[in-house]
């Protein structure tokens, strides 16, 4: 039995943390055998709930036609069967989705935006699928330079199951990543596997927190071991940027330029430019 499983009714009577619940609906999409158990509390459950509705129907005797009603009848369900049913409530739109979520419904371009023709994240993502170039449009006022938050639809529930279940944490951190839903990536890449790439993606999130410092010391400790890494190169110079150090930025983006990677050198080169020129970069 998986350790998720043990879970099941602390899901059902809403008592798991916001992240293991989360969790959790990844798991029931996999698992058979917590499917079937929501389904049959969810059973369980709804019969009560009639059981009980009847009961109160047949001893509530109408009003008496002189008697006004004031308002819409009510019952109180028991106070100790009052989380599990509504537990079961939620149960019904779980099971249903999570037999949706058996099927093969693995789109990988759902989780990355592959559909996007503009991007509003500034830095760059470590994972490959997710570091597409698309050319930068500014966030909305009120983002954090170097750590645009985006506004995406949700990841479907069955793309993150599918990787969850392929093993790709990463993956799915950057699937959040790109939608700017941080907590999430954060709690992703700290279950990853330790790697070059997750540590420069640690740093966007850093970024994002405004952290500077930790950002750097993460995207330095990356270039260390492999100092052409494109993506910390990229988002070194972003935070260094961030922190004033204007020329430092121009000369860390310059070397991105130098690259010749497909879009992202060409707009490498048009910050370093612009920040040596002592303006700002605007697409």
């Amino acid at each position: 039995m998986d350790l998720w499983c043990k879970k099941l009714y602390r899901f059902l009577d809403g008592e798991l943390e916001s992240g293991d619940e989360e969790h959790f609906r990844l798991h029931l999409a996999l698992c058979r055998a917590c499917a079937s158990g929501l389904h049959d509390a969810m059973q369980l459950e709804m019969l009560s709930v009639q059981a009980l509705c009847g009961a109160v129907a047949h001893n509530d005797a109408p009003p008496p036609p002189s008697t006004p009603v004031r308002g819409p009848l009510r019952f109180a369900l028991p106070r100790g069967r009052w989380r599990h049913a509504l537990g079961a409530v939620l149960a019904m739109g779980l099971g249903a989705l999570a037999a949706f979520l058996t099927g093969d419904g693995f789109k990988p371009g759902d989780a990355w935006r592959a559909d996007a023709s503009a991007r509003e994240l500034e830095a760059r993502i470590a994972y490959p699928a997710a570091d597409r170039y698309l050319p930068y449009v500014p966030v909305r006022t009120g983002a954090a330079s170097g750590a645009a938050l985006v506004t995406e639809p949700p990841v479907p529930l069955r793309t993150l199951a599918a990787l969850e279940e392929r093993g790709d944490l990463h993956g799915i951190a950057a699937a959040y990543l790109v939608r700017g839903e941080l907590r999430q990536a954060s709690d992703f890449l700290s279950r990853s596997a330790p790697s070059l790439d997750r540590d420069s993606d640690r740093a966007v999130v850093a970024m994002a927190a405004g952290d500077w410092r930790r950002a750097l010391d993460l995207l330095e400790g990356v270039l260390r071991q492999a100092p052409d890494h494109p993506q910390a190169l990229w988002n070194r110079a972003l935070v260094l940027r961030a922190m004033g150090l204007r020329l430092q930025a121009a000369e860390a983006f310059e070397a991105v330029a130098r690259r010749g990677e497909p879009g992202w050198s060409e707009e490498a080169g048009i910050r370093a430019l612009a920040l040596r020129q002592g303006g700002s970069f605007v697409k």
